[in-house]
């Protein structure tokens, strides 16, 4: 499914990204004409969250960017709430994919961090739209699609609790360190995509690492691994 989501970092038009099936009759199965449907209402959801908000956004808008009938909207997607979470949930889907295969690159936790760090950064830097569907739009768009990327961020948790290892008393942390680390982190990289920055993220990954490692390896040993992270 992400496929169509994650080639909108390219300098075509939309209308020159979306796949499109030949006019008239075809032999195309019906399940491959409504996945392709499918995927191309996520990216028009995508693209007019980014350029117009949530709000502003509407089912037509979506239906007639996407070149489908409304008709065919609602054989998808109940309302606009639904295709935004399809859309945030592919989104969110491939970046767990993306971060996995860097993180098993790397042998110990404070590697495994900032490997997860640069994976990120990266990708939102090469997809701004989807940077902001994902990390602006979301957490006000509706209460159901805000608690949706909650859920995700506080998925991050065990991962960087881990960290907790590197201490000589992991008990002395307080319950709700990491809860804080990744609300810092979500912050900063939106402050960058509010300036319209996002693609300057991966600059930041010195930043990014120094905050996130800091409470369990020190202020020295943080910033040594942080100077370290951009030659890596």
């Amino acid at each position: 499914m992400f496929w169509y989501l994650a080639g909108m970092a390219d300098s075509r038009s939309l209308s020159e990204r979306l796949s499109k099936l030949p006019p008239g009759r075809h032999l195309v199965p019906r399940d491959f004409v409504a996945q392709n449907q499918r995927e191309r209402m996520l990216l028009a959801t995508a693209e007019l969250v980014a350029e117009r908000g949530y709000q502003k956004t509407t089912i037509e808008l979506i239906a007639k960017t996407a070149r489908v009938a409304l008709s065919t909207f609602y054989e998808q997607f109940s309302s606009k709430e639904e295709c935004f979470l399809a859309a945030f949930d592919a989104v969110r889907d491939h970046l767990e994919d993306l971060i996995r295969a860097a993180v098993a690159e790397e042998d110990d936790w404070p590697h495994q961090t900032i490997a997860a760090l640069r994976a990120g950064l990266a990708f939102f830097a090469a997809e701004p739209d989807l940077a902001r569907l994902c990390l602006l739009e979301s957490v006000s768009a509706t209460p159901r699609i805000a608690i949706r990327f909650r859920e995700a961020v506080l998925a991050c948790e065990p991962a960087l609790a881990l960290g907790r290892a590197e201490l000589d008393d992991p008990d002395s942390m307080l319950p709700e360190t990491e809860d804080a680390i990744l609300g810092g982190i979500v912050s900063l990289a939106t402050r960058s995509i509010i300036a319209g920055d996002a693609e300057k993220l991966p600059e930041l990954l010195p930043d990014f690492a120094d905050f996130a490692l800091s409470p369990y390896l020190g202020a020295e040993r943080a910033a040594d691994l942080s100077r370290e992270s951009l030659s890596a």
